[in-house]
């Protein structure tokens, strides 16, 4: 049989199949493969066929509105009209909203490529071994445990 585990790259791990060997299970029966991490590049704007999550649009239209309600109000008393300084302070919501979501993406990007590893451990055991195998793999914070 068969017993697959996911891990975290950590000493857990490693703790994890010191233990193993400890209760018999021969070294040649244990194999750990590190996972590669695929990297995307991830895109400033969505398309129709991919999609992270990541809304470019929704600070630039609540900042547009706030800033034309703003600059329609305040335009009855300056010189060029209300519908003038609506118009330039939408355009400097959506220019500051933009501006301001750029900078949070930048850093969110930067972010999620922060994670570790994770490792996929199998076990080959004999059937009365399984329930040993899955009790340690789960004791050293097996992400997840399967036997086949």
């Amino acid at each position: 049989m068969h017993v697959v585990a996911s891990f975290e790259h950590s000493n857990f791990l490693e703790l994890a199949i010191t233990d193993l060997e400890q209760k018999g299970i021969e070294k040649k029966r244990i194999c750990a493969i590190p996972l590669n991490k695929m990297v995307k590049e991830r895109r400033l704007f969505d398309t129709l066929h991919r999609a992270d999550g990541q809304s470019m649009f929704d600070l630039p239209a609540i900042l547009a509105t706030i800033f034309m309600t703003l600059g329609v109000m305040w335009g009855f008393m300056w010189k060029w009209g209300p519908i003038i300084w609506g118009l330039l302070s939408f355009l400097g919501g959506i220019a500051l909203g933009f501006i301001i979501k750029y900078f949070l993406y930048k850093n969110s990007l930067k972010e999620s490529f922060r994670c570790n590893t994770e490792v996929v451990l199998i076990v080959d055991c004999k059937p009365d071994e399984v329930e040993t195998v899955e009790t340690v793999l789960f004791n050293h914070l097996a992400i997840g445990v399967g036997r086949k």
